[in-house]
């Protein structure tokens, strides 16, 4: 492989920050081609130009990669989600903040794949550290936009504003995959009498937020 005979192992912090990001560009490339699951460690060594053995110097595993990848992509998510629902404070207005929210991740196709894999790929294989660093990271960006819809719609109360939270990241994985099917099912999925089967996934993901905020407003009172 190319470039592999003379590897020099990143040291200084700037170094492997570096490597560390060229192997998350490589892996983003790769995405934009094949579905995570379908991935393999060795496919994107070579597209980072590594040796598989040298990717390990710097992730423990290919689901480390891809949950570096949805962090990265969730810290963008956090910060538009943020700005968008700063001018909307103490409007309780539930179909304007489901807007801001299926309109932020919709944007970001590659984190809905992601959290749709979550459970059953993205938290396999790793080591108990790096799931206590995800879960802690993933927290910290969570209670960033708990504080933003508190702020938004303050007669929900923070703990269903909290349970909306769980709500909206099962909303997000279970429609992407309904969403976007194989193509053989999606083929199949054109035939007329099956077009109520066909769900738009910005439609649904904005459909499904407002009714549950909006209920969430109603049983507030």
């Amino acid at each position: 492989m190319k470039g592999e005979g003379c590897f020099i192992r990143a040291r200084k912090p700037e170094e492997i920050a570096q490597r560390r990001d060229s192997i998350l560009a490589a892996t983003a490339r790769l995405l934009a081609q094949q579905a995570p699951d379908q991935l393999s460690l060795n496919a994107i060594a070579r597209e980072a130009r590594l040796a598989k053995s040298n990717v390990y110097r710097y992730f423990e595993s290919r689901e480390a990669i891809y949950l570096a990848l949805l962090m990265q992509d969730l810290d963008g998510w956090v910060e538009d989600v943020k700005a968008a629902l700063a001018p909307l404070a103490g409007s309780n207005q539930p179909a304007t903040v489901a807007a801001v929210l299926a309109t932020a991740t919709v944007a970001r196709p590659r984190l809905c794949q992601l959290v749709s894999l979550l459970g059953n790929v993205l938290e396999r294989n790793l080591s108990e550290q790096a799931v206590l660093a995800f879960k802690q990271e993933s927290l910290q960006r969570g209670l960033a936009v708990l504080s933003a819809l508190q702020a938004a719609l303050p007669a929900v109360g923070t703990v269903r504003l909290q349970d909306f939270m769980a709500y909206f990241l099962a909303q997000v994985g279970g429609l992407w995959p309904v969403c976007h099917p194989a193509p053989l099912v999606e083929k199949v999925l054109q035939r007329p009498e099956l077009s109520l089967m066909r769900r738009d996934f910005a439609d649904s993901l904005t459909d499904s937020l407002q009714l549950m905020l909006a209920g969430l407003l109603a049983e507030a009172g």
